[in-house]
């Protein structure tokens, strides 16, 4: 079949509605693209919402369902494309994102990249999903830190999104275990909060966004660091 999948603008109802990332995305062949815009409060199709009885975050191994290395036809049968998602290649691979648009408490997205015929990296954007630990989008990084020892920190030196705090994201990870955390900021609360939960294969390649963490545009900072450096990003309240 063709790949006709999920992707979508992550809706945040308390620190703002963020919308997907900022830049163009190209569809694949099949697809129709949806502009990066915020989400109804309802699906358009909301008969093909699935029910959940796994939202555990698994580090290195899963989000729900949702397993690393399940095809992309695994991920519709989980996932069943509805018009607001979307869908586009980058330099990662595909990414499809499909929006959570039966999720009360935040609305949000689940975003998966796939390459070579396998889902290698999933992201959750939703409240729906969380740790053992009970960690969730919109967390703090305090929360975070209580339960995850020795993640390194990057930032990612983007072009400024205001759905995001018009700040570069910022990135605690742990590669051994197969799980980062991303955190947007919130402007009127002037602090970051957790954008995203993130799980990869245990010490294999990661895709922060659309780029590759080759990119000059992703940088180290302090461990635990919730801003950049003012020499890599000034911060303006």
């Amino acid at each position: 079949m063709k790949l006709a999948v999920i992707v979508i603008a992550p809706l945040i109802l308390l620190p703002s509605l963020l919308l997907l990332g900022a830049g163009s995305h190209t569809s694949l062949p099949g697809t129709h693209a949806i502009p990066p815009v915020a989400l109804p409060s309802q699906s358009s199709d909301s008969t093909s919402s699935p029910t959940f009885s796994q939202v555990l975050i698994e580090p290195g191994a899963s989000v729900g369902p949702l397993k690393l290395g399940d095809s992309p036809d695994r991920a519709l049968e989980l996932f069943p494309k509805k018009y607001e998602d979307q869908q586009w290649d980058d330099s990662c691979g595909t990414t499809f994102v499909w929006a959570d648009t039966e999720n009360s408490i935040r609305g949000g997205t689940l975003q998966i990249r796939v390459k070579k015929g396998k889902v290698f990296q999933i992201e959750s954007a939703t409240t729906r999903f969380h740790t053992a630990e009970g960690i969730t989008a919109l967390d703090s990084p305090d929360k975070v830190a209580h339960d995850y020892k020795d993640l390194r920190a990057y930032t990612l030196l983007t072009a400024p999104v205001a759905a995001l705090g018009s700040r570069p994201l910022v990135f605690w990870i742990d590669k051994k275990k197969g799980i980062a955390f991303a955190f947007a900021y919130y402007p009127s609360q002037h602090k970051r909060y957790l954008y995203k939960i993130i799980v990869f294969a245990p010490n294999k390649n990661f895709c922060p966004e659309q780029e590759t963490t080759g990119s000059p545009k992703w940088q180290p900072i302090p461990a635990y660091a919730v801003e950049p450096p003012p020499e890599l990003a000034p911060n303006h309240e």
